[in-house]
């Protein structure tokens, strides 16, 4: 093979090689996987003052839970549960607060109430009231709700079975479910919102 023969194969083979290593770069992009897009649900997360809905979501997410303050306004968390993400927004539960709870309601795919098993008889009744409002608006028509039973640690503190007949009625005509949290340990928190995915894919 003469030098001009020899420069025209290796031209040829190179081309040769450059369409298959385009091809084969065509083809592992064509192959790419998708990004996965995980569904998306907003969760309001409410209760009274004090009932340690700050310290449970904290707990959640690994940051620090003393010397927590009450939240004034509103605080969001968002965080992946199962095969879902998750918009939580806390909103405040004193009295100034409460007033606009119902403006957060439109477009909310689950609810997290928050009780303190620790509260007088007065105080349950005041939550109960709470939940019954909340839940007898019509843009929260049919969407489901755990309640998370918190202060399980202290001495006066009310049985989750308790509480659960308490509420019960509050609760009727939805998808439900009571979970207790104890402090220092998130699997209750992460149990309730796994239990309210379930629910609300289930609500669908």
């Amino acid at each position: 093979m003469n030098p001009v023969q020899w420069y025209c194969y290796t031209t040829s083979v190179l081309e040769k090689l450059n369409r298959n290593s385009t091809s084969c770069c065509q083809w592992i992009q064509c192959q790419k996987p998708p990004a996965v897009v995980k569904e998306q649900y907003e969760v309001l997360c409410l209760g009274l003052k004090g009932a340690g809905k700050s310290t449970a979501l904290a707990s959640l997410v690994g940051e620090p839970i003393d010397d927590i303050e009450p939240t004034t306004g509103f605080n969001i968390k968002t965080l992946p549960i199962l095969d879902t993400t998750l918009n939580i927004k806390e909103l405040g539960g004193g009295q100034d607060v409460k007033v606009f709870w119902n403006k957060y309601f439109h477009g909310q795919h689950g609810i997290l109430f928050v009780v303190d098993a620790s509260s007088n008889e007065q105080d349950l009744r005041s939550s109960k009231e709470a939940l019954e409002a909340v839940l007898s608006d019509s843009a929260l028509k049919g969407v489901p709700c755990v309640v998370l039973v918190t202060h399980l640690d202290t001495p006066e503190r009310k049985t989750t079975e308790r509480l659960e007949q308490l509420f019960r009625g509050t609760l009727h005509g939805r998808k439900w479910m009571f979970q207790p949290f104890h402090l220092g340990n998130d699997e209750g928190i992460r149990q309730g919102l796994e239990t309210l995915v379930d629910l609300m894919i289930r609500s669908g």
